[in-house]
């Protein structure tokens, strides 16, 4: 019995399907049915029964997952423990992330504030770096760690595949665009792209070109701030990580829909040869880690709850 079973077993539970579960941890279908199999050989009983509108687990299925949830809990707080016992670690890291990703308004708040309570004495200075840029920032010592959008641009950085997030297409408030919405529907839309050097352009413009078509592109946007603006004035669409537009969908600048089937994205850790890590950013690699290894219900929660919101407004 491995982690990765129960994580998988636990995502089949939270995203109602194995397709579903495969797409969120960037695997495929038959990995992840593969190793599901392996865990009912092991516990010798059935735990999620196969249909044709997605997986349904089993009166046994359910009770594996609270237990499972349990011990992946139980495996996050063994790994906090240890490194709490590096108290006396200091120094300071210099982490990379690109101006178009959630990192450093979502998602590295959660991973900084336990990581600062049990390492006061370590420093973080965040800088935002295009994507195109930010292995290389690795790789030149320019930055100790970074946190990108895959693919990478380059084949000579080291790194590790961490959370993926959701994709949305975002529309001015006037713009009559049905939720959920396939992407093929979009062709005729004018597109706001961010400019060149973001990974994202490169995925917006596969996701289209697996659609049958080459999306009109009427303004390409310096900032995600300028993109939010244009899309708000009704200047086009855009796609973007859901994280990245929260807020301006709760306070109703723009729209949110959902895209089906649902498309993604995977981020990453790059860092430089393990024997080159200073303790200080082994020890906050490991925090981040940790909020990867998340369970996706709890980060699709939250991204429920916020869009809950948007609908009160």
């Amino acid at each position: 019995m491995t982690l990765r079973q129960l994580e998988f077993l636990i995502g089949i539970a939270d995203l109602g399907s194995i397709s579903a579960c495969a797409e969120y941890f960037g695997v495929t279908q038959p990995a992840v049915t593969n190793q599901i199999h392996q865990l009912e050989q092991e516990l010798s009983a059935a735990l999620i029964v196969r249909g044709a509108r997605g997986a349904t687990l089993t009166d046994i299925g359910l009770k594996t997952v609270l237990q499972a949830k349990k011990v992946l809990q139980e495996t996050k707080r063994l790994l906090v423990t240890v490194e709490e016992s590096k108290r006396t670690i200091t120094g300071t890291i210099t982490l990379g992330v690109s101006p178009l990703s959630p990192v450093s308004i979502h998602h590295f708040p959660r991973i900084y504030r336990p990581f600062h309570q049990a390492f006061p004495d370590i420093h973080i200075e965040v800088i935002e770096v295009e994507a195109l840029h930010l292995a290389d920032q690795v790789r030149n010592n320019r930055v100790d760690l970074a946190l990108t959008p895959l693919p990478l641009f380059t084949t000579k950085a080291q790194y590790e595949p961490l959370w993926t997030e959701e994709l949305v297409v975002i529309s001015s408030p006037e713009d009559s665009i049905d939720d959920p919405v396939s992407f093929a529907s979009l062709r005729h839309h004018d597109f706001i792209f961010m400019k060149p050097g973001y990974s994202l352009n490169l995925t917006v413009a596969r996701m289209a070109q697996d659609a049958g078509f080459e999306p009109n592109i009427v303004s390409e946007a310096s900032s995600i701030h300028a993109l939010l603006g244009f899309v708000a004035a009704g200047i086009g669409i855009a796609v973007v990580p859901i994280d990245t537009v929260t807020l301006e969908a709760r306070a109703g600048l723009v729209n949110v829909s959902h895209l089906i089937p649902k498309a993604y994205r995977r981020f990453a850790m790059v860092f430089r040869a393990r024997e080159d890590l200073s303790p200080a950013v082994g020890v906050f690699m490991n925090y981040i880690r940790s909020y990867s290894e998340e369970g996706p219900h709890e980060r699709l929660q939250r991204t429920a709850m916020a869009l809950d919101v948007t609908k009160d407004v």
